[in-house]
């Protein structure tokens, strides 16, 4: 099988400026190379990359783009640009995995391969223009019912494949024995205000009088560029780290993921009180953390679904409540109060991980480009 994926224009594969789907496809392309498939993965050109290598048995051809501007009609502008030279780019393949929201609405000639879009953000009004498309992947149960939300007429071409965990983020095989864990709470990810940060601050400075010994830390960067909300909220953050000094920490973002799974291997909890209704689209930061055993405790956003189950894979708290700092204070509360609880629900999570491994992920995607390969056979017969 040919297989050609199209990055989405603004960051580089390897993933070097962090990047959730280009780390997913990084890993993709790499396992599908192995299972015998011929691959290309066309990103942006950035410094210090080839503009054509093999790497792990994956094709890459980088070419111009530059970063991702503030303004939403340049930044579509400058992905249309991309677009364009992704095109002439293309290789002769059986299937275009499309990770840039405009590639299926200008590449609709079949000569390239069957297009297959992937959405592993929400939809922003692109469907309409997707009516053509044989099949759309996603990464979750929520993802598709939004999807289909959106677009009725995609009903039988949307299938959910998961995210995959891989390398040092691979999951933990169920049953490993692990040191035990540090009295540590984690949140992993942009220091954004939709995240629900204040409100982790505030629940845990409720919480931390009944649970002496237990430390908070939040990683992840606060600038805007980054998707962060800025220096201003960053500070915000640091006045009410600093009612509890040493027990509250900001630290830098962490893109390096050996570091990055040692501080999830240390952490008893990781808190995702996300209060993006929209924005969400599985949780790739809490399921990596559930990988690595640490307990997830999360908003009861519909994404965390397919890998949370409260009081079994880890703990699920009600954002919407009238009170949500006193819900957060009790959940955090009952947790940390609870270590046989803690191991029990580590477990849990570990399993539920499992279903995200990258291999089998990466077959979950194979399975759908042999049946659109077989279903094109068939046809021309």
């Amino acid at each position: 099988m040919r297989i050609t994926i199209v990055q989405g224009p603004f960051l580089p594969v390897p993933p070097l400026l962090g990047g959730a789907v280009e780390r997913s496809m990084q890993t993709l392309a790499q396992h599908w190379a192995a299972a015998g498939c011929s691959v290309t993965h066309i990103s942006r050109r950035f410094p210090g990359l080839a503009e054509e290598e093999s790497v792990a048995g994956v094709r890459h051809r980088r070419i111009p783009s530059s970063d991702a501007p503030a303004n939403p009609l340049l930044f579509r502008l400058r992905e249309l640009g991309y677009v364009r030279r992704a095109i002439r780019a293309l290789p002769p393949a059986d299937i275009v995995v499309a990770n840039s929201v405009l590639m299926p609405i200008v590449l609709r000639s079949r000569r390239f391969g069957r297009v297959v879009p992937q959405l592993q953000r929400p939809p922003k009004g692109q469907l309409r223009f997707y009516r053509h498309v044989d099949l759309v992947q996603t990464i979750s149960q929520d993802m598709r019912r939004r999807i289909l939300a959106a677009a009725p007429w995609l009903e039988g071409r949307v299938s959910v494949v998961g995210s995959p965990l891989a390398g040092p983020l691979a999951p933990v095989a169920p049953g490993t024995a692990l040191p035990e864990r540090e009295a540590l709470v984690t949140y992993v990810g942009r220091l954004h205000a939709e995240k629900g940060l204040e409100l982790l601050l505030q629940a845990f400075l409720s919480a931390a009088p009944q649970v002496p010994g237990w430390r908070l830390q939040l990683i992840g960067p606060a600038e805007v560029n980054a998707g962060g909300s800025g220096e201003a909220y960053r500070r915000r953050l640091e006045g009410l780290a600093q009612r509890l000094p040493g027990l509250i920490l900001l630290r830098p973002a962490i893109f390096e993921p050996a570091a990055l799974a040692a501080e999830l291997r240390r952490s008893a909890v990781f808190a995702y009180p996300s209060l993006a209704e929209r924005g969400e689209a599985l949780g790739l930061a809490p399921l990596e953390a559930a990988g690595q055993g640490a307990v997830p405790l999360v908003s009861a956003l519909a994404c965390f679904e397919d890998f949370v189950t409260d009081g079994v894979s880890g703990a699920v708290f009600d954002h919407r409540a009238a009170d949500p700092v006193a819900a957060l204070a009790r959940r955090l509360g009952d947790l940390l109060r609870d270590r046989d609880g803690l191991r029990r629900l580590s477990a849990g999570a570990i399993s539920a991980a499992a279903t995200y491994a990258a291999p089998l992920v990466a077959e979950r995607y194979l399975a759908d480009f042999r049946r659109l390969i077989g279903a094109t056979a068939a046809a021309r017969s």
